[in-house]
């Protein structure tokens, strides 16, 4: 089984859950987050980010520990989709609010069971959320809020830490998901 299975599979099905929540999500393959440092197999940003995971019988686990620390910062709810041959392993790695769905070959097609559902990360950290966002959607939120002034000139560093600072967890997260959707060409 590829990943690529797995992720038309979850595409197929997972997804389209969340997606009832609000038609006007976003799912984005490969997002890269903390600046490039990671990316997230599958992102659906609506008004939660949930992150999908994918752990495919080729790969291994190795990485999972600091990508685990990466998406903790910036996801509401993460799911690990792993292989069969990753689950009990899996099961001793991930944080208990992390969802966990298995990966099997049935009839040469690929069939996801959740074996549980992702809860409400308990910490997301402002700070990592805002570094989603590029660096003239951050003047424009700043511009809204009238703090724009004496930014134009400074660094997306100084204007994501105004952000987390200034901002309420919820109103970051609804902000960050629509400059998020409204994004064009940006792949």
């Amino acid at each position: 089984m590829r990943e690529i299975d797995v992720r038309r599979a979850l595409h197929g099905a997972q997804i389209r859950k969340l997606m009832y929540d609000d038609p006007l999500g976003l799912i984005v393959d490969e997002l890269g987050i903390e600046e490039g440092k990671f990316r997230i197999d599958v992102a659906v940003i609506n008004s939660r980010f949930h992150g999908f995971e994918i752990k495919s019988a080729s790969d291994n686990l190795d990485r999972l520990p600091a990508q685990q620390n990466s998406y903790n910062k910036i996801f509401d709810h993460m799911t690990l989709v792993a292989d069969e041959k990753h689950v009990v392993q899996a099961m001793k790695i991930v944080p208990p609010w992390w969802g966990l769905v298995v990966a099997t070959t049935v009839a040469s097609k690929v069939q996801l069971e959740e074996i549980w559902r992702s809860q409400l990360n308990p910490q997301v950290d402002s700070y990592a959320l805002c570094q989603l966002l590029w660096r003239d959607e951050a003047l424009e939120v700043l511009k809204d809020l009238g703090l724009h002034r004496e930014l134009r000139n400074r660094s997306r560093t100084l204007m994501w830490k105004l952000l987390a600072t200034t901002l309420s967890a919820s109103d970051l997260r609804g902000t960050v998901s629509a400059k998020i959707r409204l994004r064009k060409d940006w792949r």
